[in-house]
């Protein structure tokens, strides 16, 4: 017998409990539609100061496969990443924002995609439900990174990604670097880009924790910092 593909789901949250009930229904209707995989999914707390924690925990706990983890200082999406690249079992790490504004369901076309041998696959939104000037922004940084890295991606901005584990392997996240991470795997680690359509939905709970003039005023600063670390090799095997 074949012995199952094991993937771990990896959620990072900060004050979503408007969203996260949701949440965990669309994940478990979506492991549950998947006989032919096994799956881990891994809540990493980044020190919530609602009931974030308590509902997780709530919510998880006759579950064998899902797993709670509480970071004991505020570290960012990178932070929780980092933990979970330590934590996690699975042969594949998938991302998804706790916010409800990607689709679980989006999360066949990532599976199927890695499932097909893909290194590396990102998740594209066709629709984008942010502001006109979070859109430019957003243009104007993905036409940065295909000047600077000679990537070829329309886009390389969203929170849904997949990729196989060899990639992530001692790897270890500045603070800030998980806006970056399809860059770092392919330009430090040699992991192919592939791309899937997505859904984009907008936020129905909760506040955004990036606003215009953090993706205006620092977004290209970490931008060419990042760049900077890339060339000398910080993220290398």
């Amino acid at each position: 017998m074949t012995k199952k593909l094991l993937i771990s789901i990896v959620i990072p949250f900060f004050n979503e409990q408007e969203n996260l009930g949701i949440l965990f229904d669309k994940i478990c209707s979506f492991i549950k539609s998947r006989s032919k995989e096994k799956y881990e999914v891994l809540f990493i707390n980044d020190c919530s100061t609602d009931n974030s924690a308590e509902l997780i925990k709530k919510l998880i706990k006759k579950k064998t496969n899902f797993f709670f983890y509480n970071l004991k200082k505020r570290s960012g999406q990178s932070g929780c990443f980092n933990y979970a690249f330590k934590k996690m079992n699975g042969d594949y790490f998938i991302r998804i924002d706790s916010d409800l504004q990607d689709d679980p369901k989006d999360l066949t076309q990532i599976v199927n995609s890695l499932k097909k041998g893909k290194d590396l696959v990102l998740g594209i939104r066709k629709d984008r439900k942010h502001s006109y000037i979070l859109l430019k922004i957003t243009r104007a940084y993905d036409s940065f990174v295909r000047f600077f890295f000679k990537i070829k991606s329309r886009s390389f901005s969203c929170s849904m990604l997949g990729v196989k584990y060899k990639f992530l392997r001692n790897l270890h996240l500045k603070n800030f670097d998980h806006r970056f991470l399809p860059l770092i795997l392919v330009s430090c680690r040699g992991a192919k880009l592939s791309t899937v359509n997505v859904s984009h939905h907008q936020r129905l709970f909760g506040k955004s924790k990036y606003n215009i003039l953090k993706k205006l005023v620092f977004g290209f600063f970490e931008f060419f910092r990042v760049y900077i670390r890339i060339k000398i090799g910080v993220y290398n095997f």
